[in-house]
């Protein structure tokens, strides 16, 4: 989904993926209303005409209210098979416990409720409080049509195609940390869904598709796939226009997802083992040594990096810890030069 504007007060401790989540998790939370103020039919007219402007399907206008309503749910059964096909593997997984347990369920993480706010835009599913506790709620008229399309062969054949181009592009994203979505969408109309630059449902699908199931920013030449591990997404994209490169169909029949180069595998496996032991409660080394790549990768400077991980222990970080995380430092390709570290080069 697409990301706002952040600011960033409290430096790189701020900017680890899993602080990210949690502060972007309760803004949204915070906006939510209780469930079922979001369904359809119980829209006012005003906020009715805001969510068709932010709808991902081009509804066409009705003079009266029920006419709208009308409109709305034919023209998303008329392409539900389809929009079913081309859900993101969160989207997907959620409308499945939605189906399974009568038509709405709870949202555990980050992660489901940007999938939720897809769905409420591709989907109008109802995305909402209920003691608290965000929800998703799928609407009447769409439970059958959408189990019906699940159980499609076609659609099995479908979803194991995007599995595959999901893994590649995924792993890709982790080596370049951000791509323009023009190719990826070619990508999705070739290999996965057979269809021509012509079909203009199909070019749809393939971009919602990828702004559901990837951190999205706007930029002047488009839209730009970035990971979300990146906290500074517009620093990276400027580095990046300066790098170009064609994005090859995917070889194989598995989608393997690659969140770590060979290369990292041993610098995260030695800062694992002489962190272990000395780690703050509920914290795992596998988690803490990989949050400190990931800031690695973007450009943190070491001090930031101890800084952080000094924040994770209950003991001094000692110097076989300090030449682990500087050995990770030096030694992992970047996504964003650290300008000390490019000094030294």
């Amino acid at each position: 989904m697409f990301r706002q504007e952040e600011v960033f007060v409290g430096g790189w401790k701020e900017k680890t993926l899993e602080s990210m989540q949690r502060r972007r998790f309760e803004q949204r939370i915070a906006q939510l209303a209780p469930l079922g103020a979001g369904r359809l039919e119980s829209l006012p007219p005003a906020a009715l005409t805001r969510k068709l402007e932010q709808s991902w399907q081009d509804i066409e206008r009705k003079p009266m209210h029920s006419q709208q309503l009308a409109e709305v749910w034919k023209t998303v059964l008329s392409t539900i098979g389809r929009q079913a096909d081309c859900l993101s593997r969160d989207e997907h997984d959620l409308v499945e416990r939605a189906l399974v347990l009568g038509g709405s369920a709870p949202i555990e993480d980050p992660t489901e409720l940007e999938a939720a706010r897809a769905l409420s835009l591709r989907l109008w599913a109802s995305v909402g409080l209920v003691s608290g506790k965000p929800y998703i709620e799928l609407e009447a008229p769409v439970l059958q049509p959408v189990a019906r399309a699940f159980a499609r062969e076609e659609h099995e054949a479908v979803r194991r195609r995007f599995d595959v181009l999901e893994g590649y592009l995924s792993s890709t994203l982790y080596r370049v940390g951000a791509m323009d979505d023009r190719q990826p969408q070619q990508l999705i109309l070739s290999e996965v869904l057979g269809s021509s630059g012509q079909d203009e449902l199909a070019m749809q699908l393939a971009r919602r598709y990828l702004w559901a199931s990837y951190d999205c920013v706007d930029y002047s030449g488009g839209v730009m796939l970035v990971h979300p591990a990146v906290a500074d997404p517009h620093h990276l994209i400027a580095a990046r226009r300066r790098r170009s490169g064609l994005l090859l169909p995917p070889a194989g029949e598995t989608g393997v997802l690659m969140d770590i180069l060979p290369e990292e595998i041993p610098l995260q496996a030695d800062l694992e083992r002489v962190i272990e032991g000395g780690l703050r409660a509920g914290l795992r080394a596998p988690e803490v040594a990989r949050t400190l790549r990931f800031l690695c990768k973007q450009g943190a400077p070491l001090p930031a990096m101890e800084e952080v991980l000094q924040a994770s222990l209950i003991v001094l970080i000692s110097p076989a810890m300090r030449g682990a995380l500087a050995n990770m430092y030096y030694m992992t390709p970047k996504w964003i030069e650290c300008a000390e570290h490019g000094a030294l080069q």
